[in-house]
C-alpha cells in the first residue's frame, strides 16, 4: 500500500496516476452537470464536521444500488448515474472510482472540470483505500464517512489501512443530505406495501420462518438481523414500490429462532402498510424505531449469537458486541433458503419467460418494420416501445432494471443508459444491443440480444459467434452437486480466448422471483468470492458472455437458465446437475458465422430455434411483423454449404491478435479439430481456475461484481 505514497502528485496537489482520467476541459459537454457550487458547499460542511475527506457511496442506507431518487446522493453530487461507483471528495480533489463496465459512461457524465475518473482495475490506478491513505497524509483534517451509508466490510478495510498509517476514519452524518436543497431533492416514497399472494409465492410466511429458523438452529444462533430488502420482501410475502425496478419497500427485520414465542419484528413506514395486510404472528413497527430495538436486542442477556450478513451497514454492525456476532460474517439464513426456489416459484419463472419473449418479438418485428419504412427510431424510443409491449403481458408490474438500448459503439458501454436528449438513431449498418428485463407477479427476467439489420462486418460476425459459442458451452455443462459457479466460468470464455477476446463482467448472476434481477448467493464468475454458494437444484442464473470493442461495437447474449437435477450419479452416489435454458428468444442469424461452429453447436442452435418457433408462433398469430422477425431468425442454419470463414480477426486497442487460419477441410474435420483443441484448452483452464480459487481471495485487476450488477 505504501507504494502509492510515491506514485504522486502533480503541482496542483491532486494525486493523479497514469490510469486516472484528469478531467479538465475547456467547455463542459451537455451530458455533464456543473458541480462547482455543490462541491464548494460540501467542503464547507466537511470543514464544519472536522474532516478533510468524505466518501460517498452509490446506494442508500440499505445498500441498494438502484436507490430511490430521494437517496441518490452520489448521482446528485457528481452527475454520474451508474449503478456502481464510489465518490471521494477531499479538500482539493474530487474523484470517482468506477470499474470497467462504467468507464465510457463516467467519461460522458462526470463533470470534467471538477472530477477525476479513477479507472478501477487499470494498471497504476490505486484502490480507493490506498488513495485514501495517501490523501489522508496530505490533508489537515482526518477522513470521514457516514456509517449508515457504508458497508461494514468497506469500513473495516478502510479503517485498518488508515490505522496502519496512524490515521482513523471519523464518523459523520449525512453531509450530502445536509446540502441537498429540498426544492431539488425528490420526495421520499409513500407508495403502499402489498401482500404477495401465495398463488405466486408458493409458501406461507410461517413456512418461510420455519425454514429460516432451521438454519439458525443448525448453527446455534438465536437471532438474525435483516437489512437486505429482497430477503425481507420474500420472507414476509410482501412487495412494495420504494426502489426503482425492484418491488421493495424500505425495511429492517429481526427474526428469532423460537419465532413462535418471540415474534419476528418488521420495521416499515406504517403509513404504507394497511393493518389488514400485516402478516400474522409478526410485530410490525415504525421504521424509525429499528435502531432502538436493535440496541435492545444486542444488549439482551437472554439472546445468544446474532447472525448478520456481510451486506449490513457499519451502523448496524457497530451496535452488536463482537462477542455476540456469528463470525465470520456469512450469507444470511434467508438468502440461503430463498435461493433455491420452491415448485410454485420455479413454475412461475418458466411460465413468464414465454410472455417476455412475446413482448420482445413484437418489439423486434415493429423495429424491423420501422427501419424498412425509413422511419427514424432512436435508442430511447425503442426502449419505450418495448415497455409498451411488456406492459401488455399478463402479471407485468415493471421493468426489472433500466433498459440498455445501445446502438453502434454505445453497445460497448456495458451498463449504458440512454437519455432522450442524446439518444442515437438505430440504423441498418450498426450493431444494436438490447438488454431488458421485466418484473411479473410470478417471476423476474433479464434477457439480452444483439441485433444487426443490414450487413455486419466479418469482425462483428466473428465476435458474435464466439460469444454465442460461450453461451452454448456453458448451457451444456453437467457438474456434480457442490460445484461453484467459478468452476464453470471458463466454459463461456474459451471460444473468445481463441481470438484474443475477453470481457470484464461476470458470466452469470442469480435471478430472483419477483425480486431482484441480479442477486446472490450464487453466481458464475472467475474471481473468488468468499460469500458465493454452490450451485444447487432450484437456483436460477444468467448465462451472458460478451465482447466489447471500445469505439466500435459491443456484443452480449444473455439467457436465463434453471439449475436442475440430472439422472446421473457418481459411483459414490453423488448427484449431478445441469442447466436448462428457459429463455425463448432467437439468436441473430445475420451475425452467426457458421464456419466457426462445431457440428454439435450447429445442431444445438437449430434445435433451440425449432423449440423457440414452436413455443412462440401460436402466440404471435395476427402479428405479421413479429412472425416475419421470428421465422427469419429461426430458419435452419445450413452447415454443409458454409464457406471458408475469415482468415484473420484484428481487434484494435489493447488486443490485436491473429485468428487461426481456416483451410478447405470438411466441416466434419474442422469440427473435430476445434473440439480437440477445445478439450485441451478446457483442461488447462480448469487447472488455472482451481489454482486461483485455492490461492487467492480476490483478483484486484477485476472488481468483484457480485449479484446485482450485470
Amino acid at each position: 500500500m505504501l507504494f502509492w505514497t510515491f506514485v504522486l502528485i502533480i503541482a496542483t496537489g491532486s494525486a493523479l496516476v497514469d490510469g486516472a482520467t484528469n478531467n479538465t476541459c475547456s467547455s463542459r459537454p451537455e451530458t455533464q452537470k456543473n458541480t462547482t457550487k455543490i462541491l464548494a458547499d460540501l467542503r464547507r460542511e466537511m470543514q464544519d464536521a472536522g474532516i478533510g475527506i468524505y466518501v460517498i457511496f452509490a446506494g442508500d442506507e440499505l445498500g441498494i444500488a438502484y436507490a430511490h431518487p430521494f437517496d441518490k446522493r452520489r448521482d446528485w453530487l457528481s452527475g454520474f448515474r451508474g449503478s456502481a461507483g464510489t465518490a471521494v471528495v477531499s479538500e482539493e480533489t474530487a474523484a470517482l472510482w468506477a470499474d470497467s463496465r462504467y468507464f465510457i459512461q463516467a467519461e460522458e457524465e462526470l463533470d470534467c472540470a471538477n472530477w477525476l475518473l479513477m479507472r478501477e482495475g487499470e494498471p497504476d490506478v490505486p484502490t480507493l483505500i490506498d488513495w485514501l491513505v495517501v490523501e489522508a497524509n496530505r490533508t489537515t483534517l482526518p477522513p470521514g464517512a457516514t456509517p449508515e451509508l457504508s458497508s461494514n466490510s468497506w469500513w473495516s478495510s478502510a479503517n485498518a489501512a488508515l490505522n496502519a498509517a496512524g490515521k482513523q476514519l471519523n464518523v459523520v452524518g449525512d453531509l450530502v443530505g445536509q446540502i441537498w436543497p429540498p426544492s431539488e431533492r425528490p420526495p421520499a416514497s409513500q407508495k403502499p406495501i402489498v401482500v404477495h399472494d401465495i398463488i405466486y409465492s408458493g409458501e406461507t410466511v410461517t413456512q418461510k420462518l420455519s425454514r429460516t429458523a432451521a438454519e439458525l438452529k443448525r448453527l446455534g444462533v438465536t437471532t438474525t438481523v435483516l437489512s437486505a430488502l429482497e430477503e425481507i420482501a420474500w420472507l414476509f410475502n410482501l412487495r412494495g414500490d420504494d426502489i426503482p425496478f425492484n418491488p421493495f419497500f424500505k425495511s429492517y427485520a429481526i427474526v428469532h429462532e423460537n419465532f413462535l414465542v418471540d415474534q419476528p419484528e418488521l420495521f416499515v413506514n406504517l403509513s404504507q402498510l394497511s393493518p389488514l395486510d400485516r402478516p400474522d404472528g409478526v410485530r410490525v413497527l415504525e421504521y424509525a424505531t429499528f435502531w432502538s430495538r436493535l440496541n435492545a436486542t444486542a444488549t439482551n442477556a437472554s439472546i445468544g449469537k446474532i447472525w448478520v450478513s456481510p451486506r449490513v451497514s457499519q451502523a448496524v454492525l457497530s451496535r452488536i458486541p463482537n462477542g455476540k456476532l456469528l463470525l465470520p460474517l456469512t450469507n444470511s439464513p434467508v438468502q440461503r433458503v430463498k435461493a433455491r426456489k420452491n415448485a410454485v416459484e420455479r413454475a412461475g419463472m418458466r411460465a413468464c419467460q414465454t410472455r417476455d419473449a412475446v413482448a420482445r418479438m413484437k418489439h423486434l418485428g415493429w423495429l424491423e418494420q420501422q427501419l424498412t419504412n425509413g422511419v427514424p427510431v432512436n435508442e430511447t424510443e425503442s426502449a419505450e416501445q418495448l415497455f409498451l409491449y411488456q406492459s401488455d403481458q399478463e402479471h407485468f408490474k415493471s421493468r426489472s432494471f433500466n433498459t440498455i438500448s445501445a446502438s453502434g459503439d454505445r453497445a460497448a458501454i456495458v451498463h449504458y443508459m440512454p437519455v432522450a436528449t442524446t439518444a442515437r438513431r438505430i440504423t441498418r449498418d450498426k450493431i444494436y444491443l438490447l438488454d431488458a428485463g421485466s418484473q411479473y407477479l410470478d417471476c423476474t427476467t433479464d434477457i439480452t440480444r444483439t441485433h444487426h439489420f443490414g450487413t455486419p462486418t466479418s469482425l462483428e460476425k466473428r465476435a458474435y459467434t464466439r460469444v454465442l459459442q460461450g453461451v452454448l458451452n456453458l448451457a451444456e455443462a453437467v457438474f456434480p452437486t457442490g460445484t461453484y459457479g467459478r468452476s464453470l466460468d471458463h466454459l463461456a470464455r474459451m471460444s473468445l480466448y481463441r481470438d484474443g477476446m475477453i470481457y470484464g463482467h461476470v458470466t452469470g448472476h442469480g435471478i430472483g422471483h419477483y425480486l431482484r434481477a441480479s442477486e446472490g448467493p450464487q453466481n458464475i464468475a472467475f474471481q473468488y468470492n468468499q460469500n458465493e454458494e454452490p450451485l444447487a437444484d432450484g437456483m436460477f442464473v444468467s448465462d451472458e458472455p460478451g465482447f466489447y470493442k471500445t469505439g466500435d461495437f459491443g456484443i452480449r447474449i444473455e439467457n436465463d437458465v434453471e439449475v436442475i437435477m440430472t439422472n446421473k450419479s457418481t459411483f459414490d452416489n453423488r448427484q449431478f446437475l445441469r442447466f436448462d435454458t428457459i429463455t425463448f428468444l432467437p439468436y441473430e442469424r445475420l451475425l452467426i458465422d457458421v464456419d466457426l461452429l462445431t457440428r454439435d453447436q450447429y445442431n444445438a442452435i437449430n434445435q433451440y430455434h425449432a423449440k423457440v418457433a414452436s413455443v412462440l408462433e401460436p402466440l404471435l398469430i395476427g402479428d405479421e411483423q413479429a412472425l416475419r422477425a421470428l421465422r427469419s431468425r429461426t430458419a435452419n442454419l445450413d452447415f454443409e454449404s458454409s464457406s471458408t470463414g475469415p482468415a484473420t480477426a484484428s481487434v484494435t486497442g489493447s488486443i490485436n491478435t491473429t485468428a487461426p487460419t481456416t483451410t478447405s477441410m470438411s466441416p466434419e474435420s474442422k469440427a473435430s479439430t476445434i473440439m480437440e483443441a477445445s478439450c485441451v484448452v478446457n483442461v488447462v483452464l480448469v487447472l488455472i481456475i482451481t489454482l486461483f480459487s485455492a490461492g487467492f481471495d480476490e483478483n484486484p485487476r477485476y472488481p468483484k461484481t457480485l449479484a446485482g450488477d450485470a
